[in-house]
């Protein structure tokens, strides 16, 4: 009888847009006594007609000291006074995150790096007891500091970053009405450079040595605009050239870029994989206390699994069926689909997880869902918790 009234209440549902999400995590005691009810409302899709959850913009702790009175522009009431979301408020924001998170995994890279250094090859004897005396002398709080940790959560908070400015660039650009005009030449030129230096980056990751965070950050302070989204603008002014005259490609050329910059992006994604030594490491990590509920962890881990393959399945069905290529159209949302799903799969791995940002998961993925064989996404920003 509850089955058959949980499938009527999502035929009620319709088309309504407000999806399901998982309880607060906060509530873990609940999570652990409906876990198996929430594993298969999720496997399902279904959907609600209301939510009790919070906004992850509520749970969001700002990482820049704001000076100024403005409102955060990504705050509920802003959304709402601003469903269109301004690009220049968008970016601006975007660009402040990422110039201060920049510094962080410069300061962060330098402490995991000496660290290292110390503890595999000490430079010398005094060196060595300097190390031990201190190691000794920690208190129990200090005992589980590791710069790494951090460096990695700066790591991911750029990526989470970078997505949701992609993906803002890209439909914002579609929604226009009058975009017939096409697009500066100028601001093209910036996409082409975001894809081709990704591109270079993943062909040399390789033969760098390290972990991902590390070699990432690395790279950025070599290549300041790695991994930094240009902003789409409509205004005409920064597209004069030196001969005054207006510089412009047309609209279907620059969605071909940024489709390319999107495609390039979820390859530097796929190949952020873990090497078995560090599999193995985070195995032996199983008995530290964890910072977020552990049942619910993995849940969250095999609901973004399910997900997953829910959305290639969608692809391949398709495929099959029509016996014909999927349109560009089709091809790109099944794509951004796995881009946000790779995104919460990385995020999940993080060697220290919040709350706020395993909450931000889990909204993350109820933007994304397989109904009656139809893909529904909704592509509004969710930008990631960053601390």
């Amino acid at each position: 009888m509850m089955k058959n009234k949980k499938v009527q209440d999502e035929e009620e549902a319709g088309d309504d847009h407000k999806f399901f999400v998982f309880a607060p995590s906060a509530a873990t005691q609940h999570s652990k006594r409906n876990i198996f009810d929430e594993e298969e409302e999720i496997y399902g899709d279904s959907c609600t007609v209301g939510s009790t959850s919070k906004s992850s913009s509520e749970w969001r702790s700002s990482v820049i000291c704001r000076d100024s009175g403005t409102d955060d522009p990504f705050s509920s009431s802003s959304r709402r006074s601003c469903p269109k979301w301004e690009s220049y408020t968008v970016f601006q924001k975007y660009d402040e995150e990422m110039t201060f998170l920049d510094r962080i995994s410069a300061q962060k890279l330098h402490e995991t790096e000496s660290l290292k250094s110390i503890m595999v090859s000490p430079r010398s004897i005094s060196e060595r007891i300097v190390y031990k005396l201190a190691a000794i002398q920690k208190t129990p709080a200090h005992i589980g500091h590791n710069p790494y940790r951090e460096l990695e959560a700066a790591y991911v908070a750029q990526i989470c970053l970078t997505w949701e400015a992609l993906n803002w660039n890209y439909h914002n650009f579609q929604s226009k009405v009058n975009h017939e005009g096409g697009c500066g030449a100028s601001v093209a030129q910036q996409f082409q450079q975001f894809q081709v230096l990704l591109q270079r980056y993943i062909e040399n990751e390789p033969y760098e040595h390290g972990r991902r965070p590390e070699i990432y950050a690395r790279m950025r302070l070599l290549a300041p605009k790695l991994l930094l989204v240009p902003e789409y603008r409509e205004s005409e002014e920064d597209e004069k050239e030196d001969n005054g005259f207006h510089s412009r490609i047309s609209s279907e050329s620059f969605v071909m870029i940024m489709e390319d910059g999107i495609r390039t992006f979820m390859n530097f994604l796929k190949a952020d994989k873990e090497k078995p030594c560090q599999i193995l490491a985070a195995y032996f990590r199983r008995n530290r206390r964890p910072s977020v509920d552990p049942t619910l962890l993995r849940l969250m881990k095999k609901v973004n699994q399910k997900k997953k393959m829910k959305v290639k399945d969608l692809r391949r069905s398709r495929k099959c069926l029509r016996k014909r290529k999927l349109k560009v159209e089709e091809e790109m949302q099944i794509l951004m689909a796995l881009i946000d799903l790779k995104i919460v799969s990385r995020v999940l791995r993080m060697s220290d997880l919040s709350e706020e940002q395993l909450h931000w998961c889990e909204e993350k993925m109820s933007k994304v869902r397989v109904m009656d064989a139809k893909l529904q996404r909704d592509p509004n920003p969710l930008f990631f918790p960053s601390h």
